[in-house]
């Protein structure tokens, strides 16, 4: 997994960071893996590109966003997507970025920092 990721830190709070243009979330195992990683290095916060999920993520229909979010909320953690989001074509798709922006444990956001402010919030 290190291969894709980074542990960084802002205000003393490690998270776990994107490091590669790899699609490297496939499957919901993959994203296990990524919780597992941060686990080990003592975080729950996440911060991936939008490029860094299969097309999949991004249609309701496949169910794999409902599987990952339901994995964030089961482990009690937060990912922060940064990104264009010029992939999702689906209005569908759209509105669960909308709601997820409400909650707490997945926001979609378009820069760097804005994630990271979230994350450390």
């Amino acid at each position: 997994m290190n291969q894709y990721v980074e542990l960084q830190s802002q205000s003393d709070k490690p998270f776990v960071a994107s490091c590669s243009s790899d699609q490297f979330i496939r499957t919901a195992q993959d994203f296990l893996e990524l919780l597992a990683w941060g686990s080990e290095h003592e975080t729950n916060l996440f911060m991936l590109d939008d490029f860094n999920f299969v097309p999949e993520f991004y249609d309701l229909k496949t169910g794999l966003a409902g599987e990952l979010l339901q994995k964030l909320s089961n482990y009690c953690a937060r990912l922060a997507i940064v990104g264009t989001f010029d992939m999702v074509t689906n209005d569908r798709f759209r509105e669960l970025m909308a709601e997820s922006n409400k909650g707490s444990h997945v926001h979609f956001v378009r820069s760097r920092d804005k994630a990271i402010s979230w994350l450390t919030e």
